[in-house]
């Protein structure tokens, strides 16, 4: 019983999905930004080089582009083939503007992502544990999100599609 009920929210849950560019979705997309102190950048630059199981350059960005369950999202609404053609441009772009601006970037879902199967099928991303889940994109409102940390400790947090111009403009900002 504990499992149909639990099945039955979640199908409600993807039914109620906004794939239209309209006032909620536009509602949805949101930009934090900010600047850490020293002690909170190299804190929190190990708890994500840790989470990743990586090491990465001091003097690179650290860009998290995020999959997750999400009220509005558009890609919801693609057919297989679509949706795998933006995931796979999106993967090209992150990587484009990382190189260009010394950025080291990562691909990482939810485990409540929508259309899972399609993003696991790419070798780029990678599960999360919940750590990002729980301490970076704590809010559900749209299914892609992006996180940058840069060196200098500023960083910026953006919920929503499309958003690779703000990539870049936050990236190529001089400090």
């Amino acid at each position: 019983m504990i499992l149909f009920s639990s099945c039955l929210a979640q199908t409600n849950k993807k039914e109620k999905i906004n794939t239209k560019i309209n006032k909620d979705y536009f509602a949805s997309r949101k930009s934090f930004y900010g600047k850490l102190n020293p002690d909170e950048y190299k804190q929190i630059r190990e708890l994500i080089t840790s989470e990743l199981k990586t090491q990465i350059a001091d003097n690179y960005a650290i860009l998290i582009n995020y999959k997750q369950l999400g009220t509005n999202c558009f890609e919801f609404g693609l057919n297989d083939k679509n949706a795998l053609k933006v995931i796979d441009k999106g993967i090209e772009i992150s990587s484009r503007l990382s190189s260009t601006f010394n950025a080291k970037d990562f691909f990482v879902y939810s485990a409540d992502a929508l259309n899972r199967e399609r993003i696991e099928t790419r070798k780029k991303y990678i599960l999360d544990s919940g750590f990002f889940q729980k301490n970076i994109f704590t809010l559900q409102e749209n299914c892609s999100a992006f996180f940058i940390l840069k060196p200098n400790g500023e960083f910026m947090k953006y919920y929503g599609g499309d958003y690779y111009s703000e990539v870049e403009y936050f990236l190529q900002k001089n400090d």
